[in-house]
């Protein structure tokens, strides 16, 4: 199916503080994440272990604060963070397109998980500005989420209807 508008996610947190990074010194998950090619890599325990220094820094329960948003960004690797609830709201629909995965802080499970995109195809020609040329959309087969072979994840109108549906705390911006 041709694709003909895509979105990219952003989280609601304005403060660079507000974002978790992901512990991966041997550039494992961020190849899981981020090359196409990589995606079976095996994750140990198959929980990624996130960190965060804002919690304590800015003395917030962990609880409270995840509870405002639905999704949260990672930088140095996976990219978008979802919280229980849209996962819980999400995973059956998305089953075929994106893979929700466990995260941990300091060894404890906590209610986040990365989103995995599962489909990628080569779509971005040229950067330009802030924006993106794209190659004819004919090679996009996604229906919720896809990945470009650069690494840049996109969603579809029919994920930004879901979202809106479910009345998720998330932000999109059009890309095209």
């Amino acid at each position: 199916s041709i694709v003909i508008m895509l979105y990219t996610l952003f989280s609601f947190h304005e403060k660079e503080d507000y974002h978790f990074s992901v512990i991966d010194k041997n550039a494992v998950l961020f190849d899981k994440f981020n090359i196409p090619e990589c995606k079976n890599n095996p994750i140990k325990n198959n929980i990624i272990p996130l960190n965060e220094q804002f919690i304590e820094h800015h003395n917030l329960n962990l609880e409270e604060f995840l509870n405002q948003c639905d999704l949260y960004t990672c930088y140095s690797g996976t990219g978008d963070l979802f919280y229980e609830r849209a996962v819980n709201l999400l995973r059956d629909e998305l089953k075929n397109e994106v893979e929700f995965i466990p995260c941990s802080i300091k060894g404890e499970k906590v209610k986040i998980y990365a989103a995995l995109f599962l489909k990628s195809a080569r779509m971005i020609s040229s950067f330009v500005g802030m924006g993106f040329e794209f190659y004819p959309l004919n090679n996009v087969n996604a229906e919720y989420a896809i990945q470009d072979e650069k690494g840049v994840k996109f969603v579809t109108q029919k994920l930004v209807d879901l979202i809106e549906k479910h009345q998720l705390v998330m932000e999109f911006r059009a890309k095209n």
